[in-house]
């Protein structure tokens, strides 16, 4: 997996060689998001809060309304934690807190320790402190709390020299759980070298300077040489739904890649399908992933309309569009944005006192209800109206999954 890296510094992104001599800065720090996203898992890191000079957290929060990613650097309390799992962080880096004990109250599932390390050394403290610890003989232990580690070779940070393969390699294969390499990456090489080993990459520096692209880095772990022509599963990005199988070579993924949309080739007519181009059922391409042989891709997308040409949601006819929870939040959403004439939802949302009265007169007639039928009915009732009255003060269903997953904890 790609993981591209959004260091944050004063608001903006920036790189440091080291970890203390500034490179460059960007203040596109939304636009990079976006951009990022379609590749992979985004690090945003705050450079900041990890050196004890302030915080970036509300620039952070305000990002996780747009994208989920991981965020870590100064993360050292279970209260900063939670606040940003709450926010949507799709996992936390932790570094020197990973071993306190607070952090068993955090899911598992939604934590990465950072590894840093001076050749076999483990490094702390803003890497100028040795552990007297080596690497290798903290992964068993690390790794047993944690759903992945962040391993980062200090001294190749931001230099652009290449990585020390032969270190990766026996830090890979000795962890108990999936890796993402840091410092050193510069060619599609490397990147290809770590999808073949099951690692992930982390990549800042030579992203920045243009010595790589995330389109190249993405074709490199692609093995067109083994299959010039790749599946592709296409996925509904919110549903999950598998839509339709189509195939990919080098040329249609890099016009997907610059168009951000839905583009295959056609084996029948040999030549690109831009899908929809003629029906109007176009695909918006929210995020390319590879698999670990490099030769399935999966493309998460959403579809105007339907993905077959029978005019069915899914080419798969067992696929069929689902009634989730989170059509009825899309629903209330639309609801309170136009507040239509004649909406008992947009009656809701403007009288406070009317929700009030729905939350408490469902309430109880929930606890009243004894049969399987009524208890059904009334919960039904009773979530609708909490999530009225939730939105009505900003509060969507995310918000709401965001907040449960925060108390999950691994203890």
């Amino acid at each position: 997996m790609l993981v591209p890296s959004i260091d944050l510094f004063d608001g903006k992104a920036v790189q440091w060689r080291q970890g203390r001599e500034h490179v460059l800065e960007r203040e596109d720090v939304f636009d990079l998001l976006t951009s990022f996203s379609m590749y992979g898992e985004v690090a945003v890191i705050d450079l900041n809060a990890a050196t004890g000079k302030g915080s970036n957290r509300e620039l952070i929060e305000r990002m996780l309304n747009v994208r989920s990613f991981r965020v870590g650097g100064g993360i050292r309390d279970l209260e900063t934690a939670r606040a940003y799992l709450k926010a949507g962080a799709s996992r936390l880096i932790l570094g020197t807190a990973a071993r306190q004990d607070w952090v068993k109250k955090l899911p598992r599932e939604a934590l990465i320790f950072a590894i840093d390390s001076k050749g076999d050394q483990l490094v702390d403290q803003g890497w100028q402190s040795a552990t007297g610890e080596k690497t290798e003989d903290v992964l068993q232990e690390m790794g047993s709390r944690c759903s992945a580690l962040l391993y980062t070779q200090v001294e190749k940070e931001g230099m652009m020299q290449g990585l020390d393969r032969e270190r990766v390699e026996r830090i890979v294969k000795a962890s108990p759980v999936p890796v993402t390499v840091a410092g050193g990456i510069t060619t599609v090489d490397d990147i290809k070298y770590l999808n073949e080993l099951g690692a992930s990459g982390q990549i800042g520096m030579a992203l920045y300077t243009g010595k790589l692209t995330l389109e190249d880095c993405m074709l490199a772990r692609c093995n067109f040489e083994k299959a010039p022509l790749i599946p592709t599963v296409v996925q509904d990005a919110d549903s999950g739904d598998v839509l339709m199988t189509a195939y990919s070579n080098r040329e249609s993924l890099e016009v997907a890649l610059r168009e951000r949309r839905g583009v295959y080739w056609s084996r029948s007519r040999q030549k690109l399908w831009r899908k929809g181009e003629s029906s109007g059922h176009v695909q918006a391409l929210q995020r390319v992933d590879i698999d670990c042989d490099g030769d399935t891709l999966l493309f998460q997308i959403r579809q105007t309309g339907n993905a077959c040409h029978f005019d069915r949601w899914s080419c798969f006819p067992t696929v069929n569009q689902r009634w989730r929870l989170e059509n009825l939040d899309a629903v209330l959403a639309d609801r309170r944005e136009k507040m239509p004439e004649g909406s008992y939802t947009a009656k809701l949302f403007s009288d406070a006192d009317l929700q009030a009265e729905k939350l408490r007169e469902e309430t109880e007639e929930l606890l009243e209800a004894e049969t399987f039928e009524d208890v059904r009915w009334e919960a039904a009732d009773l979530i609708y109206f909490a999530l009225v009255s939730a939105r009505a003060r900003g509060v969507g269903l995310e918000d709401i999954i965001s907040e449960l997953r925060s108390r999950h904890g691994n203890a």
